[in-house]
């Protein structure tokens, strides 16, 4: 029987990596983006189908799991991020074939999105952040498989009830500070204290926050959100654009205090920089990367083979590895000595990502 093409890369190689986009970018986008390159799907089809004939993949013998023999898997996940994980697959099921194909999270759905209405399914195993996942589900793409390994390690919110994906990694909001401005015990509590005088003027947000604005809503509740967020806003904030940029500006003193990710801080502090985070913070909002089997996998047992990799203890340790912080709450490097509250995104706040845009926009930016 002739083979089915891949659109995929020959061998194994994972594809190289390119600049992610911002997590606001990638917020804003969700409700209008497909939308807006309908004109360019039919294109883009036949670029990808014009490279088919380089996606044969070499046979190898049939493994245990029902013949198969390779594993596709589309990420947003960098290359130099992906190659341990993809290594160790290899190293435990040298038998199948690990295809790796890293793009942007809004070009991989977008690919997903194409392929399903040419009526092709090249894909088994996705991972990219909670909003393009949304996507998926809504259109019924993601199959539900409940791993094993879900059973213990992760908190609430991090694994969807009916099994359709999990978080693998995230990205925490928090409020860090630089410690020769800021003395540790002198630091915020929790986000109430930001409204203090003393934080007046003193405090930076990306301008591009909408997603920490709509889940700080989400947890605290409409009215009550709208107030503090108000309130917030009359402390007159800097902003700046990019957390990254918000980071090291932090780190060079010029401002005490930013809403950043927690990764970051603790990478500069590990790096000898005067900065630490709040760990006491009612909430931390959490934003996850997840992973999800496809409804139409080709290749079903090796995609929950490698799902079951990505959420165990050792896969979460390699992400770690890597300085990313991995969804797992009993592997993380340097753990608080309480608890943290996290707050997981709720997806679904992506449908109304332009109310949420909107109103951002009108209590923190106007005027500017």
């Amino acid at each position: 029987m002739k083979r089915r093409p891949s659109l995929l890369p020959r061998r194994s190689a994972i594809s190289p990596a390119r600049p992610i986009r911002s997590p606001m970018l990638d917020w804003h986008s969700m409700s209008n983006a497909i939308a807006r390159s309908a004109p360019l799907l039919a294109a883009l089809f036949f670029f990808a189908q014009a490279g088919a004939a380089l996606a044969q993949a070499p046979a190898r013998p049939a493994d245990a799991a029902g013949g198969e023999r390779e594993v596709v898997w589309y990420t947003a996940m960098n290359t130099p991020d992906a190659a341990p994980l993809r290594k160790r697959f290899r190293e435990k099921y040298p038998e199948l074939n690990l295809t790796v194909l890293r793009q942007p999270g809004e070009k991989i759905r977008t690919r997903i999105l194409t392929e399903m209405r040419a009526g092709k399914f090249f894909w088994d195993v996705v991972s990219f952040n909670h909003l393009d996942m949304d996507a998926l589900a809504q259109e019924g793409l993601l199959a539900a498989y409940a791993s094993p390994e879900t059973r213990s390690g992760f908190p609430g919110g991090a694994v969807d009830p009916e099994g359709r994906w999990a978080a693998i990694y995230v990205r925490q909001y928090v409020i860090g500070y630089n410690t020769r401005l800021v003395p540790p015990p002198e630091a915020p509590k929790g986000w109430e204290d930001l409204l203090q005088p003393r934080w007046k003027e003193k405090f930076a947000l990306d301008e591009s926050d909408v997603e920490w604005y709509a889940a700080m809503l989400d947890y605290l509740g409409g009215e009550k959100g709208a107030v503090f967020m108000r309130s917030l806003a009359r402390q007159n904030p800097q902003f700046r654009r990019g957390h990254s940029l918000l980071a090291k500006l932090l780190v060079a003193g010029d401002f005490p205090l930013a809403l950043v990710h927690a990764a970051e801080m603790d990478e500069a502090r590990r790096a000898g920089a005067p900065v630490d985070w709040v760990k006491t913070l009612d909430p931390v909002i959490t934003s996850p990367s997840q992973v999800a089997v496809s409804a139409r996998a080709p290749h079903p047992n090796g995609a929950r083979r490698l799902v079951d990799l990505l959420l165990s203890a050792e896969g979460q340790a390699l992400i770690r590895d890597r300085g990313r912080v991995p969804a797992r709450n009993d592997i993380a490097r340097g753990q608080a000595s309480v608890p943290l509250k996290l707050h997981y995104v709720n997806p679904q706040l992506a449908r109304e990502a332009d109310r949420h845009e909107k109103e951002f926009r009108e209590i923190f930016l106007r005027g500017r």
